[in-house]
């Protein structure tokens, strides 16, 4: 057997001195990395995920609330967006764009939770989406009407919006829904399946993200924000996720243990 990541940065000399000089801080450090520790890579990996985006959050809403920083090149990318509007690339992105739909995204987390209950038993996918279609619905709503950011000028507009414009619905749903569905069904997966569905993940966020600019509903302010909120969200949700199936994998091993006693 290999060592762990944690094991093998142990033994870098730099750190190995470290390690000597604090053992309980560099036991902990070394079982943050490691794949097979209860709170190990994936957890770490996951929070580190979560606090990237909440600070990439909160200084995009900085931006926005003052009017500066990011904020000043939104003007300038719509701009470049209408000025090359063609009529193939419209008709793309005005139906690319119901791919973070509610009308699109609930159907789709339907049949795949649904799927899993029917031929597998497993009701956790269902609640992992429902989590994540809900706290978006609810999280860019509310920060919407805190906000209260206006939308692009209405002439420029392709189809029709409402509300604030701040974060985008559309790409905090692109990102809360899609990713929560690549992490579902990449459980148990090879590395290359999972990556492949990461990809298609991101993929998809990034078409409906450029599609509200192109259609003059959100400023490019506006869809970061819907990226930096999703992934935020789904972070949440992934650790919530691990942290529970590690418990539960050590009830299930303490009774094990228990019935062999």
């Amino acid at each position: 057997m290999g060592l762990g990541l944690g094991s093998r940065l142990a033994a870098v000399p730099p750190l190995a001195w470290a390690g000597r000089r604090w053992p309980v801080l560099a036991a902990w450090g070394t079982r943050r990395l490691d794949p097979g520790s209860p709170r190990g890579r994936r957890l770490t990996v996951t929070a580190s995920a979560a606090s990237t985006a909440a600070l990439a959050f909160g200084a995009l809403a900085w931006d926005v609330v003052g009017h500066h920083g990011l904020a000043l090149t939104d003007p300038h990318v719509t701009a470049w967006a209408v000025a090359h509007r063609t009529g193939w690339l419209t008709s793309v992105f005005r139906v690319v764009t119901w791919l973070a739909s509610i009308v699109v995204i609930i159907p789709v987390a339907l049949v795949v939770a649904v799927f899993f209950a029917w031929r597998r038993r497993r009701w956790g996918p269902l609640v992992l989406l429902t989590a994540a279609i809900a706290g978006a619905a609810a999280s860019y709503t509310l920060i919407k009407a805190a906000v209260g950011r206006p939308r692009p000028p209405p002439a420029i507009w392709i189809g029709h919006f409402s509300g604030a414009a701040f974060p985008s619905g559309h790409a905090t749903q692109s990102v809360a829904c899609y990713a929560t569905l690549a992490f579902i069904l990449g459980a148990g997966r090879s590395a290359w399946a999972k990556t492949a569905l990461g990809s298609a993940a991101v993929l998809i966020a990034l078409i409906v993200g450029a599609s509200r600019i192109y259609l003059g509903a959100h400023w490019l302010t506006d869809v970061l924000g819907g990226y930096a909120l999703g992934t935020l969200l789904v972070a949440v949700i992934v650790i919530v996720a691990l942290t529970l199936s590690r418990r539960r994998a050590a009830m299930v091993g303490d009774e094990l243990a228990g019935r062999e006693a």
